[in-house]
């Protein structure tokens, strides 16, 4: 039996995605990167096509705004998101870096709130997902889960974007046991080669609900900047917003 209860609807999400880091693809680019035919990948288009989720010019598709509102809704329901905004925007202000608001949905972080630097030309947006080991604020989220639920990330996850992500041995435990300790974790290139991080947890009914963090490239976030300043501002910050949210 399949993974999938309804593979067609799967193969439909997978032409979405497939759209998503792309300005426009062709049918045959796109069958040879799903593996399946042209017809099948011709048909599907054909029907987002009509939903308005895709456009197409000269044989060429792209994706459409019609998600747009949806991901934008979504969003705006979460207390978290409605709440903290402003201290993302806050710390970007106070720090001329890039900064992220980021929840944990299953295994992935979820840039929920991205205000992005002119200096900082990294492609996470509102709405990227990334494994949770691989970026500060993930290691956040992930740090305060019980033990049996790291064991079991740990177990299975295997994605290394870069050289520098640590792998799902002992020294992913050790480090999220240290996160939970300081209330910080740090980013050191694990999800892209040249950006550091630093994140701390923003909490509700002291339940961990999100990460707030600072991102940059690696020459300007080292030394006393990443290791004392930023992270005070990180922590102050998060707090805050932790404190706005019980009330």
């Amino acid at each position: 039996m399949s993974e999938y209860p309804v593979g067609a609807s799967h193969t439909t999400a997978r032409v979405v995605e497939a759209l998503v880091d792309v300005d426009d693809a062709g049918v045959t680019e796109l069958a040879r990167e799903l593996e399946v035919s042209k017809g099948t990948v011709h048909n599907h288009l054909r029907t987002l096509e009509r939903l308005g989720v895709v456009r197409s010019t000269d044989g060429r598709y792209r994706l459409g705004l019609a998600l747009l509102d949806t991901g934008m809704a979504v969003r705006d329901r979460l207390p978290l998101y409605r709440t903290a905004r402003e201290y993302v925007t806050d710390l970007a202000e106070t720090t001329g870096e890039s900064t992220v608001l980021v929840v944990a949905e299953d295994d992935e972080a979820v840039y929920v709130d991205v205000r992005r630097s002119d200096r900082n030309h990294y492609r996470l947006r509102p709405g990227s997902r990334v494994p949770l080991h691989t970026t500060a604020p993930g290691k956040v989220v992930l740090a305060y889960r019980s033990a049996e639920e790291i064991d079991r990330y740990a177990e299975a996850t295997d994605a290394t974007p870069t050289d520098r992500t640590l792998d799902a041995s002992r020294s992913l435990r050790d480090e999220l046991g240290s996160v939970e300790d300081r209330g910080l974790a740090f980013d050191r290139g694990e999800l892209i080669s040249d950006m550091r991080g630093v994140a701390a947890p923003i909490t509700a009914d002291g339940t961990v609900v999100g990460a707030l963090g600072v991102q940059g490239p690696h020459e300007r976030f080292s030394g006393k900047r990443l290791e004392e300043d930023l992270p005070g501002l990180v922590l102050s910050t998060a707090k805050q917003a932790g404190l706005a949210l019980d009330r």
